[in-house]
């Protein structure tokens, strides 16, 4: 077996080593012997370790910036695993653009942290976190240990650097979003078709993206289309056309299989025939005028390059850059007397450019829209890295040499990532020390505590009914919002029937129009929370509370965005500092209980005049 390392020339710097090594493969072996010679640089078992940590961590402390998660998610799985929940039109049986066999997933793991002694709802909710965040460092760590083995080790511990020290992953991974469940299945893909050493695992690559496709996000299969055109380039070259097609076919066959059940699942919830991943399609792309996801918003063309810019910093050029850096690289490598090149880095680097184009072309966007591309992102970052580091270790052998050469590649090496961490750092304490306040506040809710939760305008930054205890129920009054909000599904606690599930709901439509069925009068609130900031004049759609009515249960601080500069609100800044960031108050209250029996005298009249009524009409048929 040849040896791992090439050997090092007398008098060259170990970190110019570092700098300089390359080690690949052939993409046309597949047997075992030739790819033992490229070993990750970390095992498995230490990349994994260290991805948990970092997805635990965002397990415990990621905020929910997207009320989609929480409405159309967290909200039908508490449904089917507690029986009452809050509900979406896209669950209406008349439209069906959501799967019950995704939520179905989820409630069934929901169940089973609910049978734990000691364990309450809120136990429930972290306790799905954490398995996303398993889930989420296993399939990093499958896509790490491919690249390493089968395209070149400095690439796969740049791609997991680059991958851990990732604002935009740190929010994404744990995420309860058919786009991030995509995202996972996008990196067991990838790795079937990256992983050669015991034969190509094709079909099993084609089947993990349609797991993600059609139990998740139909959108997400555009991603294996590289990949697939990378196969039947290189059968028409050189594979051969039929084992080739047998492979695609075979995973072709496994994904209709999988579409199969998923239909399955929904003609017995929805009680009628219904192809999930074909609605959304058609609703997305075909809904006509006046529908659709244009409805609730279009943004910029740059509208993603800002917001990768945000969540990846120095990452996003060097992702941008690779095809290019990879491209020039192979033509030169390519005059080299041994080239050690691998060439399938360029078809690697497609899935990023065709995902960003796909979506930059689309007026309405959304920040979880990208996180299927993630991953592919930081690949691509890894292998422009990679290509730089390349040139810069053969130009520094020229210009320098000994410990000044050292302190040159360590440079170049460890600071660029160095500031890529330090920068998702600050952006991840940002968001989390600005935005936290929603899912803290309503801790102080006791197990025992029952009544109505009121919310006016911040009824998007609801965490859940999973936050909520037994007794108590989302409500809204009405806001400045005039859109449509969810409605409720059908309670049933006793058994395991869901009628919600096939029942037509009223009041719901496919156009975000209003309805005033989905409030309540301010009256009924026995708990209520919102958000208090200084600003003069005093916004109007703050529902104001009296220190006779109602009595504080926790405030915690929250960035008032609307005065706060730019810096603040993309970066960390210590609260110690000025001018720098301007903060309000994200408050629960009380109705106290002498509030609560002050209401009565207020109906009891009105009660008294019907019975009054009723009486005298009573009295005038008899007189007839």
């Amino acid at each position: 077996m040849p040896p791992r390392h090439r050997p090092r020339p007398k008098g060259e710097s170990p970190v110019a080593s570092t700098v300089t090594e390359e080690i690949s493969v052939s993409d046309k072996n597949v047997d075992g012997d030739v790819f033992r010679r490229s070993r990750p640089i970390l095992s498995s078992t230490t990349a994994f370790s260290i991805l948990l940590l970092i997805r635990l961590f965002s397990a415990t402390f990621a905020t929910i910036p997207d009320c989609d998660e929480v409405f159309n998610f967290w909200e039908p799985t508490h449904y089917l695993s507690h029986g009452y929940g809050l509900q979406t039109w896209e669950y209406s049986p008349v439209y069906a653009i959501r799967s019950w066999a995704y939520v179905g997933l989820h409630a069934v793991l929901s169940r089973v942290f609910s049978e734990i002694p000691n364990l309450n709802k809120l136990h429930e909710f972290y306790g799905l976190r954490c398995v996303f965040a398993a889930f989420c460092a296993l399939c990093e760590t499958k896509l790490y240990s491919a690249v390493s083995v089968n395209i070149n080790r400095r690439v796969g511990i740049l791609y997991l650097v680059t991958t851990v020290a990732s604002a935009g992953m740190f929010h994404a991974a744990t995420a309860f979003l058919p786009s991030t469940f995509a995202m996972y299945t996008t990196m067991l893909g990838m790795a079937a078709f990256i992983d050669r050493r015991k034969g190509f695992r094709t079909a099993e690559g084609v089947f993990w993206f349609a797991v993600g496709g059609l139990l998740g996000w139909p959108f997400s299969m555009a991603m294996v289309i590289p990949h697939i055109a990378e196969e039947l380039f290189m059968a028409a070259v050189s594979w051969g056309v039929f084992p080739t097609a047998a492979r695609l076919i075979k995973g072709g066959i496994a994904s209709l299989l999988l579409l199969a059940g998923i239909v399955q699942i929904d003609y017995y919830a929805y009680k009628k025939l219904e192809i999930v991943p074909l609605n959304i399609v058609l609703y997305n792309v075909f809904s006509g005028p006046g529908k659709g996801p244009n409805i609730y918003g279009t943004e910029p063309w740059w509208f993603y390059l800002a917001n990768l810019a945000l969540n990846f910093n120095i990452l996003l050029p060097l992702a941008l850059i690779s095809a290019p850096c990879v491209i020039i690289y192979y033509f030169v490598a390519l005059r080299s007397p041994t080239p050690t090149f691998s060439p399938r880095m360029i078809s690697l680097s497609a899935p990023f450019y065709l995902w960003f184009a796909i979506f930059t072309a689309q007026p309405h966007k959304e920040e979880r829209f990208m996180y299927v591309a993630y991953p592919a992102l930081c690949l691509n970052a890894a292998m422009a890295y990679h290509v730089i580091l390349i040139v810069w270790g053969r130009l520094s052998n020229r210009l320098t040499s000994g410990k000044s050469q050292d302190l040159l590649n360590f440079t170049v090496l460890a600071l660029p990532l160095l500031a890529a961490a330090l920068l998702s750092l600050s952006r991840v304490l940002a968001v989390v020390s600005a935005y936290s306040a929603p899912m803290e506040v309503y801790s102080a809710l006791n197990a025992n505590d029952t009544g109505n939760l009121c919310l006016g305008k911040e009824w998007y930054r609801f965490p859940s009914s999973y936050f909520l205890p037994d007794g108590v129920r989302a409500k809204f009054v009405k806001s400045a919002f005039d859109g449509l909000l969810p409605g409720e599904f059908p309670e049933n606690t006793k058994d395991w029937m869901r009628p919600g599930t096939w029942m037509i709901p009223k009041g719901m439509n496919d156009e975000n129009l209003g309805d005033d069925s989905k409030y309540v009068s301010f009256d009924s609130c026995d708990y209520l929370v919102e958000s208090y900031f200084n600003r003069d004049p005093i916004p109007t759609e703050d529902y104001r509370v009296s220190i006779e009515e109602w009595e504080e249960g926790r405030c915690e601080d929250f960035l008032d965005t609307a005065r706060t500069p730019t810096l603040g609100r993309i970066l960390w800044v210590p609260k110690g500092i000025p001018n720098v960031r301007s903060w309000g108050k994200y408050c629960l209250y009380r109705r106290k209980a002498a509030a609560k029996t002050a209401v009565k005298p207020e109906v009891e009249p009105v009660v008294e005049s019907v019975v009054e009524s009723v009486v005298e009409s009573v009295v005038e048929d008899l007189e007839k």
